[in-house]
């Protein structure tokens, strides 16, 4: 069905300026996130730290979270208005003050650290911005940062325990009315060694951890960047995060055991021709067999051999053996859906013309995919 033309009335400068936002790529970050490690599911803390997940916002929201950004810059004029010290750069290196652990792997940059508060005008502190819609807002001056916003807590928490710092600002706007809440927030090492020991374990983990809930319907699933992998219904996206030859080093790399040698960032969100999805990233089959250039899963619904195949593998049958119907790379698996996967007009497709490839978008349906 050839393309439909645009309404005009889309045609507009606010139109423009939304999708000026969406043509801005977004990298995911290299380390585990302070901000993310008080986040209830330990599972998608490892997909989000394997990169298991292209994020796509809209051009809307991307320019909310810049909104937010821009936020910083009145809060500090305001601390500096009202006589507070406050230094949102390091002096060294002229960048936020940045925090790291766990090899390097873990961290965050706070929004700023300062002295001469209201609270305690002699402790230097923490300082860290948030921006609220108004029911967000409500609850926080309600019930305090701890109970209201356990992840903005925790993040704080890691802050002052990598800073040696005991307390913390939290300084936060209702959008919606500029009304301000400010909290004094004090160190708890039980708090901040039970988050680091959780990066740790979330950092060094072969396999995910458990996941909040087996239900995909479940209200804290539904909103997941990693709901499709994490309940089976696509395998993860490729990258050298993702792959079985790739895992975090002491040093605060990534290191490659095919190519025996440390991965700079930006090789690692491409990957290369021998990648292999570590097969707990495909949650939809049971691995059951691997070899060279290889691993072979078993699909959960209709028990359909295939296999995860390298760029330049060896698809014979003395290699891979008899009983594969279809050989996939991960870029094919990324957008195929788990009916595609399971279904043997695709996979025999597939098998008949070996050097044809899957493409399109992860939300494609069994009967739109194109050969």
């Amino acid at each position: 069905m050839p393309k439909l033309p645009e309404p005009v009335h889309t045609h507009t400068t606010a139109t423009a300026i939304v999708q000026w936002y969406e043509k801005k790529t977004e990298d995911q970050r290299p380390h585990l996130g302070a901000s993310e490690i008080g986040k209830p599911c330990g599972r998608a803390l490892w997909y989000g730290f394997r990169w298991a997940t292209k994020k796509k916002f809209p051009g809307r929201i991307k320019r909310l979270f810049d909104t937010g950004h821009r936020e910083e810059t009145r809060f500090l004029e305001e601390l500096r208005g009202i006589g507070i010290e406050v230094h949102d750069r390091d002096p060294v290196t002229k960048l936020q003050h940045r925090f790291s652990a766990v090899d390097g792997h873990f961290g965050g940059s706070c929004d700023g650290v300062g002295r001469g508060f209201p609270e305690a005008p002699k402790t230097w502190a923490i300082v860290e911005f948030k921006t609220h819609g108004s029911k967000s807002f409500a609850e926080l001056a309600k019930s305090g940062v701890e109970k209201a916003k356990p992840e903005h807590y925790a993040q704080m928490q890691v802050y002052m325990g990598l800073s040696e710092l005991d307390r913390a600002l939290y300084l936060a706007v209702n959008k919606d009315t500029d009304e301000l809440h400010s909290e004094w927030i004090h160190f708890n090492k039980l708090v901040f060694d039970t988050l680091m020991l959780r990066a740790e374990k979330i950092i060094h983990a072969e396999d995910p951890p458990p996941g909040i809930s087996t239900d995909p319907a479940w209200y804290q699933c539904k909103f997941c960047d990693h709901h499709s992998i994490c309940h089976g219904e696509i395998a993860a996206a490729r990258s050298c995060r993702s792959c079985v030859h790739s895992t975090p080093s002491t040093d605060g790399e990534w290191h490659c055991a095919a190519q025996a040698r440390s991965l700079s960032v930006d090789e690692q969100r491409i990957g290369c021709r021998s990648h292999l999805l570590l097969p707990n990233l495909v949650n939809y089959a049971e691995a059951i067999d691997a070899g060279e250039g290889f691993i072979k899963y078993k699909h959960n619904d209709t028990g359909l051999i295939f296999a995860n195949c390298t760029e330049d593998a060896d698809r014979s049958e003395e290699n891979m053996g008899t009983d594969i119907v279809a050989c996939w790379t991960s870029d094919e698996m990324a957008v195929a859906v788990r009916k595609v996967m399971s279904d043997e007009f695709h996979a025999g497709m597939k098998a008949e013309f070996p050097g044809s490839r899957l493409v399109g978008s992860s939300n494609i349906e069994e009967s739109d995919v194109p050969f």
